[in-house]
């Protein structure tokens, strides 16, 4: 009994003799030499191993059988040819006297089958696969069913019936079959060289178009993008036209605010710099952002224009002014940056006269009023705006109070901060601050502004007062100097008001934990001072 090996050909497994599979095996790698110098070598192997499993499978179901022998393996071989008979073929053609008559390999014509054709449809390949079948044109058959739709209408489901009932042709094999031509070696290979020539001659017809095609293509992608480069181009050189206009407008009118004529205008961060300094570290900002905006003004013109180049000496003393803006900018920011390294502050207090009811409200020292003028019967009173003096005055102030105990002497401690580069020079900028509040007729009068010389730069100068006021001392606190009080509930205060839309103050009362709102308490207090008053008027009188 003869020794059994499995073996697998196109994903299906069988059951062959030793010596029947040695035989295969010879012949498959005869076929894989002689076809391994093909462009497409393994599209042609599968479709022969494709065959020989069918064979193989058709050959087990007709004889019941679970092993291929040797005989088999012959017959299949036999039907599918060895490589040498057609590589004999081929000698023979070569040779010119070989008469026609003398070739015995001839495409052999088997039965065809009945497939569709997917290298040839209009809509599933159906008519194609009949045409092969028939022997007659696919547009023949293509015809007849149309003639069956427009007089009948049975086309379509005839067509729908066949589409159901036909395989599609999708390897070699099948298509070979469509077409009677048997499936073996020669005939493969045949296939594949004419498949192969219908490809190159489709790939050089495709290859023409794609260069007539291509070149007015690339004319045409060529003339696009040159529009879209100038369109971009004039685009771009109005706005860096715009940009060096607008910076030249801001040198000017930042300018001007540095050199005192408009004082609105001060480039935030220059109050860091003395004046020298800060029109100095202007120019060079402006600098560092204009040359480079220059120069592409420049490429642009020459992308529209076609113009020259620009002059070297220009180019290198646009790059050595870039440079030198950009250090000047780097110097006057460390600069600038020092100034506020150290800070300083001076305490000074100042005692309060006491008072039954502490009442406090800010004067704006921006308006300067004249006394009022008695002309006849009319009056008339002159306010001075001076916004000049707004560059020297500052507003950072605020305002808090503690409490003390009820003995004590109410006072109001000042507290000046500035910074500087030294302490020294921190002090004594915190020294020149001149904010003291006005007690006057039972008022305490607080400055809106407090005002810097005009020799020194902004560094952060600060006010912060602290009123202290013994426990159970009643305050009243106008709603001009609410904004510096510092977290005091004064518009929660001012709901408790009937009228608290035209109050124009709000009544407080020390206490341990601060002050406290108590509308009450000052109503009585004040009633209490009016009949004091009354009665001392009274007395003076029955004095006389």
């Amino acid at each position: 009994m003869n020794k059994t090996i499995i073996i697998n050909i196109n994903s299906i497994v069988f059951h062959i003799e030793e010596d029947a599979y040695e035989v295969l095996r010879s012949y498959m790698i005869e076929i894989k030499r002689h076809f391994s110098q093909s462009d497409d070598s393994g599209e042609i192997l599968q479709d022969i191993e494709n065959r020989i499993a069918e064979m193989f499978t058709e050959r087990i179901q007709v004889g019941k059988k679970e092993v291929i022998s040797m005989l088999d393996v012959n017959e299949v071989i036999g039907q599918m040819g060895r490589v040498s008979d057609f590589e004999q073929v081929d000698e023979m053609k070569d040779e010119p006297y070989l008469d026609e008559s003398k070739e015995d390999y001839k495409r052999v014509i088997s039965e065809r089958k009945l497939m569709r054709n997917p290298d040839d449809k209009v809509v599933a390949g159906v008519c194609s696969g009949l045409g092969y079948y028939f022997g007659m044109q696919a547009k023949w058959i293509r015809v007849l069913f149309i003639l069956f739709f427009l007089f009948g209408g049975s086309g379509v489901l005839l067509y729908v019936i066949l589409w159901i009932v036909m395989p599609e042709a999708i390897t070699r094999a099948d298509r070979m079959s469509m077409r009677g031509e048997e499936p073996n070696l020669q005939n493969f290979k045949k296939n594949f060289e004419e498949e192969l020539e219908g490809y190159k001659d489709d790939l050089s017809a495709v290859r023409g178009h794609l260069s007539n095609g291509g070149k007015a293509v690339g004319k045409g992608i060529s003339t696009f993008f040159q529009i879209l480069g100038k369109g971009f181009a004039f685009l771009m050189l109005v706005f860096c036209g715009m940009v060096i206009i607008g910076m030249l407008i801001t040198f000017v009118g930042f300018a001007t605010g540095i050199l005192g004529y408009q004082d609105e205008m001060v480039f935030p961060g220059l109050q860091l710099l003395s004046t020298g300094q800060a029109f100095i570290a202007l120019l060079a900002g402006v600098m560092a952002i204009t040359i480079p905006f220059i120069a592409l003004l420049h490429i642009f013109l020459r992308m529209l224009l076609k113009t020259r180049s620009m002059n070297t000496y220009l180019s290198l003393s646009l790059w050595a002014g870039w440079i030198v803006s950009i250090i000047l900018i780097i110097v006057y920011s460390f600069v600038g940056i020092q100034e506020y390294k150290e800070s300083s502050t001076i305490k000074v207090e100042k005692v309060l006269e006491k008072q039954n009811v502490y009442h406090f409200e800010e004067k704006d020292i921006r308006v300067i009023e004249a006394a009022a003028l008695d002309n006849g019967d009319k009056k008339y009173t002159m306010t001075f705006k001076k916004k000049e003096l707004s560059r020297y005055l500052r507003n950072e102030i605020n305002i808090r109070f503690e409490y003390i105990d009820s003995l004590d002497i109410p006072y109001m401690q000042y507290n000046y901060f500035a910074k500087g580069r030294t302490y020294q020079s921190a002090s004594e900028r915190a020294s020149h601050i001149d904010y003291l509040a006005k007690q006057d007729k039972g008022k305490i009068v607080f400055d809106s502004h407090f005002a810097l010389t005009t020799e020194e730069p902004y560094r952060d100068e600060a006010v912060s007062v602290v009123v202290f006021l013994p426990v159970g001392a009643k305050v009243t606190i106008d709603q001009t100097i609410r904004s510096k009080m510092w977290n005091l509930p004064y518009s929660d205060c001012k709901k408790e008001y009937d009228n608290d839309e035209t109050i124009k103050y709000t009544e407080w009362i020390m206490r341990r934990s601060g002050l406290q709102c108590a509308p009450l308490h000052i109503e009585k207090a004040k009633k209490k001072e009016k009949k004091v008053k009354d009665a001392t008027i009274s007395d003076d009188e029955s004095s006389y």
